[in-house]
């Protein structure tokens, strides 16, 4: 049987080497070592080809699966890639987001009472701030309820699972239909499935950056604000603080959430999500 505790999934694409160089390491320095980083080329150039073969050459855990573009995300590579994994849970992470060092603990701890998880979602706006998607509870059925009516995202970060459920699930990651986001689509089999036992941890363990739909920001000016941010991640008096803000925002943002349903009835929740995300 395998040591390995987690497989980490990390998509990339085209030459986004300078992101690589500073999201994996955020995989490989977390708390839980016993680890493999599978990378999922999905049509990288040269150049982010030559930096995921630096990075395997100084860490064994990695191993990169090259793939030319998919129509999509190569989500049936991805399918191919967990017949190989040997972690007990799979994380994943965008290779525009970074890991806290305490992400797949914490999905571990999740899961060893659930078959899908995920941690507080929330963004990392342009000026530092921060921006929650929703604080609804996928473990919570009337919170399930609620988030299929309003078809809200769990952005591939922030979720996990373990290998034993995704092998009963009817099809795993699969070719998605035109204009469904990826994700969405995957963990729909999850939350529908009538023996999985899903869990949430309200702890920020991802720094989500979203930056508009594709092409989205370049390469490069992501790259200099991960850089920014991986900086806070070296200074050990950054986190505490952080953690603080976060869930004081987050209880707000849950406490909004609760006074619009209590007032509004069943329009509550888009009333909500109309004052989080104005157009």
């Amino acid at each position: 049987m395998s040591s390995l505790r987690a497989t980490v999934i990390l998509p990339t694409t085209g030459d986004r080497g300078a992101l690589l160089e500073l999201s994996v390491p955020t995989v490989l320095n977390q708390s839980v070592r016993e680890l493999e980083l599978f990378i999922a080329g999905d049509g990288v150039s040269d150049a982010a080809r030559a930096t995921i073969r630096h990075l395997m050459a100084a860490d064994p855990r990695i191993r990169f699966f090259d793939h030319p573009k998919d129509t999509r995300r190569g989500e049936l590579r991805r399918h191919a890639m967990l017949q190989e994994a040997r972690g007990r849970i799979v994380g994943y992470l965008c290779d525009r987001d970074l890991m806290l060092p305490h992400h797949v603990e914490t999905l571990e701890r999740l899961l060893t009472t659930a078959d899908f998880a995920h941690t507080l979602r929330f963004g990392i706006t342009p000026e530092g701030g921060t921006q929650f998607l929703h604080t609804l509870d996928v473990s919570d059925p009337q919170d399930r309820a609620r988030l299929n009516e309003v078809d809200l995202l769990i952005p591939l970060s922030f979720a996990g699972h373990t290998l034993d459920m995704y092998r009963r699930l009817p099809h795993g990651w699969r070719a998605t239909p035109p204009g469904v986001p990826t994700d969405r689509y995957m963990w729909e089999q999850f939350l529908e499935h009538p023996n999985c036992r899903a869990a949430v941890s309200f702890e920020p363990t991802v720094l989500y950056f979203k930056r508009g739909d594709h092409p989205g920001w370049p390469v490069a000016r992501r790259a200099e604000e991960l850089q920014r941010w991986r900086a806070k991640l070296d200074d050990p008096a950054w986190f505490p603080a952080f953690r603080e803000a976060v869930r004081d925002a987050a209880i707000r943002d849950r406490s909004r959430l609760d006074a619009e349903l209590r007032a509004s009835g069943p329009d509550g929740l888009r009333r909500w999500l109309w004052w989080r995300f104005p157009t």
